[in-house]
């Protein structure tokens, strides 16, 4: 009764925490491109405005459909994204404390250690990235301790563990997919020995299934639904293409072919940094190889999954696998006994891993450290204005905007509820005969990032500066105009 008090109080103290702090991220503006598409196709998709078939069909499948839930059972303008990663947080911090108390530790020294790690940076970071993110911190954090039990036990529910494990993770975040792919070749490795000498084909083959046949079923549904299938609503191609830019900005633009190499080395610095404590450690112990095969498996895994990432172009941004470092710092307090028996050095090393998580961070996240230069040296971004002009329609139903190009509109208004998209009728109307006649309009500078793909304006080009006819301008930022319809305006011109 003592421990379940102890880890809800933790789990209530880091949700309240992380829900302020992620509040304070999100209306500076410091959230990635891919939360913020995901955030508003949730938020659509609660309000009835997506087809069932690219409901069903949607990817980063588990985050969206978690997120879409929440939204619709939550009242309206619940930040349901902040509350799904906010809550994963807190159940991640009361796993790790109810661990380290099973482990033996005091609750002093367990609580410690629990803040220590999971407020470590990188997690930090994948609550503001929202949802998607902390799924994939809570499956990787169960990938790695199903490791370290596969490799003492190599049972039946150890096999399923690391099973079921790879395929939470394909279906939590397209970096998740990437893990479990380059998962696949330490399979043979981080089972005992015994087991691979006779057949090791077939012990890959038993690890991956779950993972495999869940891929399957999945492209089997998104197949029939026809134009529906694999709509991904965090777009991986686009969020790796931003990072690339931002990569080589930092570390010169002559990398070249060798960016996967570049990329692959500072991930390795990156978990060395922000985990010493698994490298100090395991090195104490290199000689019980069942304490130190599987973490080495799965820092392999993790820096293979970078190369793979940025040398395919599919998964997307490789920053997110900065989560490797918590989780190895984490599964090596719960499982290697020698760091519970050295209080003093656990914790320094810890500490000292918190320094270097937050240094790492710059290295292999260049997005957000530039996302957060701009915040702080400009104050004002186009997203905040997006976010601005969002919260200037909040009551105003029959918005007319392109809120798939602009999802930060959907954020600053709460809901989608109201808006009329890309997927409504009368946008398609407004696009076909060239003509608007709803009862709000919001479009985006034209020479701005967003507006320069925006859709209305492409089919009215002057309509960010000298707006429709029968419209007046109720609200303008640097970057966004919201435009009204005139009552009686048709009446008068008749």
């Amino acid at each position: 009764m003592t421990q379940t008090f102890a880890a809800t109080s933790i789990a209530s103290f880091a949700f309240v925490v992380i829900l302020v702090f992620s509040a304070g991220a999100v209306s500076h503006g410091l959230l990635t491109d891919d939360a913020l598409r995901l955030w508003a196709g949730a938020s659509t998709a609660a309000d009835g405005q997506v087809p069932i078939g690219r409901i069903v069909a949607a990817y980063p499948t588990l985050p969206f459909l978690t997120t879409t839930l929440v939204a619709w059972l939550a009242p309206a303008a619940t930040p349901a994204p902040l509350l799904v990663a906010a809550s994963l947080f807190g159940l991640v911090a009361a796993f790790c404390f109810r661990s380290f108390r099973k482990a033996g530790l005091s609750i002093v020294a367990a609580s410690v250690f629990t803040i220590l790690i999971t407020f470590h940076p990188a997690l930090l970071r994948a609550v503001i990235a929202g949802p998607s993110d902390m799924f994939l911190a809570a499956f990787l954090l169960m990938l790695c301790l199903a490791l370290y039990d596969l490799r003492g036990r190599s049972g039946t529910s150890e096999v399923m563990g690391v099973g079921l494990a790879l395929m939470a993770l394909a279906f939590s975040h397209p970096m998740g997919a990437t893990f479990a792919f380059a998962a696949v070749p330490f399979l043979a490795f981080a089972v005992r020995p015994v087991l691979v000498a006779s057949s090791p084909l077939n012990v890959v083959i038993v690890l991956t299934f779950p993972a495999l046949f869940a891929v399957v079923a999945f492209s089997y549904v998104s197949w029939i639904f026809p134009g529906d299938g694999w709509s991904f609503f965090a777009a991986p191609t686009e969020s790796l293409s931003q990072w690339t830019a931002a990569f080589a900005q930092m570390f010169g633009d002559n990398l070249g072919g060798g960016l996967a190499l570049y990329a692959s080395l500072t991930m390795a610095a990156a978990l060395v940094a922000g985990a010493p404590i698994a490298v100090v450690v395991l090195a104490m112990v290199y000689r019980r190889r069942p304490l130190v095969v599987p973490a080495v498996i799965f820092g392999a895994t993790a820096i293979a999954a970078t190369a793979i990432s940025v040398l395919s172009g599919f998964f997307g941004d490789p920053a997110a696998i900065v989560l490797a470092a918590p989780v190895l710092a984490a599964a090596v307090v719960i499982r290697v006994p020698l760091a519970r028996e050295r209080l003093g050095l656990t914790t320094a090393l810890l500490m000292l891993g918190w320094i270097g998580g937050l240094v790492s961070l710059t290295l292999v996240d260049p997005i957000t450290v530039n996302h957060f230069h701009a915040v702080v040296g400009h104050g004002e971004s186009e997203r905040l204005d997006a976010l601005s002009a969002g919260g200037a329609a909040i009551g105003r139903d029959g918005v007319l905007a392109d809120v798939e190009n602009a999802p930060a509109f959907v954020l600053g208004r709460g809901r989608a509820r109201g808006i009329l998209g890309p997927q409504s009728e009368p946008f398609a109307l407004a696009m076909l005969f060239a003509r608007i006649d709803t009862p709000f309009v919001a479009v985006p500078d034209p020479q701005s990032n967003a507006g320069a793909n925006d859709r209305l304006n492409k089919a009215f080009p002057l309509l960010f500066r000298n707006g429709a006819p029968g419209y007046r301008v109720i609200y303008q930022n640097n970057t966004w105009v919201l435009f009204e319809k005139i009552k009686n305006y048709s009446d008068n011109s008749n």
